[in-house]
């Protein structure tokens, strides 16, 4: 059976991508802060998974690397993570963001995944194909003003990703993938413009590509949309 570390298990896309990988068979490590989200969301699911509460913000360098740890006394494996653990808030200037903001922003949005993969990176080599697979959302490119600390995050985790692609002469069996899935109606997007929008899909739309990234080639560094 495979096992997939899943971040950001209890948003919109994260419970629809779970109750998707849940049907499909696969062991799910459903990371997320609020115990009690997570243990309603495994009520929903069939299989029999492992709930990870964990602060991707508060927690330092030392709790990552007793997470990978405990996975691999109990799994002994990774055959994918998928990030889609993410703050944002509300759009503002960045001369507004403060230093608590500024600093979870980055901390969630780009140094979590980072340390996530180099602590986790030998289960990841254990793996059946194993693959990491990052969110992306190409709206600060588009228009970047107001993203704060969330867009700034977000052009490095480009950066991240293209340097990590590159450097996969020392993990060559991983595969790295992205995907951007547009705008969906969830409650990330919500705090972004609480009114929502009629274009904006349903957190089910995206699961395909998702699923598409995690059967995809090890070998490029592919991107869904």
């Amino acid at each position: 059976m495979k096992t997939i570390l899943l971040t950001g298990a209890c948003g919109g896309i994260g419970q629809a991508l779970a109750r998707a990988l849940d049907a499909e068979g696969y062991h799910l490590l459903l990371l997320d802060l609020d115990p009690l989200s997570l243990e309603a969301l495994d009520d929903e699911l069939r299989g029999d998974h492992t709930l990870v509460p964990f602060d991707l913000w508060r927690s330092g360098y030392d709790a990552y690397t007793r997470l990978a740890k405990m996975i691999t006394e109990d799994h002994g494996k990774l055959d994918a993570q998928i990030h889609l653990a993410a703050v944002c808030g509300g759009l503002r200037p960045l001369i507004q963001d403060d230093p608590t903001a500024w600093l979870q922003g980055l901390q969630v949005n780009l140094t979590a995944p980072l340390w996530l993969f180099q602590t986790q990176r030998e289960l990841l080599e254990a793996g059946d194909n194993p693959r990491v697979i990052f969110s992306l959302h190409s709206q600060h490119r588009v228009q970047s003003a107001y993203w704060h600390s969330y867009g700034v995050a977000q052009a490095a985790l480009e950066k991240l990703i293209a340097t990590l692609h590159a450097e996969k002469h020392a993990y060559p069996a991983i595969g790295f993938a992205t995907v951007d899935p547009g705008w969906v109606d969830t409650p990330l997007s919500r705090a972004v413009y609480p009114a929502g929008q009629a274009h904006w899909r349903a957190a089910e739309a995206a699961v395909p590509l998702y699923l598409d990234a995690l059967r995809g080639h090890p070998a490029p560094l592919e991107h869904y949309a």
